[in-house]
């Protein structure tokens, strides 16, 4: 489980609001949301379902909460699963072990340490930009501005 430390401890309604922030993200993306109580999950649709893609088009479901525990610093946890992209990787992975039983072993190892880094690269991507969404949401909760005040004009003389 991955997580966000944040700088300051929120109160209820800061880590409401946040995960409140999160959910309309992720619906935007097309994601079923649920919420119990400072817990977040989520499942995204198939792929053949979303309407647009994203960098987390390759995540099939999630879980997000706020938390501290035991003396720790308040942190955003998050947990992505990737289900689809395993279960492709290890199929891909048989078919290639089993149709390419003859081939040359550097041959079969390059083509495997592919099918992996194909597996890996867009897992990276996801977490990266759900990492990046997560500590967006925090910060703005938790710095109460996304703008800076307007400076105010004084009156000509």
């Amino acid at each position: 489980m991955r997580s966000v430390t944040l700088r300051t401890e929120p109160t209820v309604r800061q880590a409401d609001a946040i995960l409140a922030r999160l959910e309309r993200a992720l619906v935007v993306r097309g994601a079923a949301v649920e919420r119990q109580g400072l817990v977040l999950r989520f499942r995204m649709p198939p792929l053949w379902r979303r309407q647009q893609s994203s960098a987390l088009m390759t995540v099939t479901t999630g879980r997000v909460k706020v938390s501290a525990g035991a003396g720790e610093r308040w942190q955003v946890r998050y947990d992505l699963d990737f289900t689809i992209l395993r279960v492709l990787a290890f199929v891909l992975t048989a078919a290639v072990v089993v149709g390419g039983f003859g081939w040359p072993r550097l041959l079969l190892a390059q083509v495997l340490a592919l099918i992996w880094g194909l597996y890996l690269a867009p897992k990276i991507f996801a977490n990266r930009r759900f990492d990046r969404l997560v500590r967006d949401s925090a910060v703005e909760i938790l710095e109460r501005r996304t703008t800076p005040r307007s400076v105010q004009q004084q009156p000509q003389q």
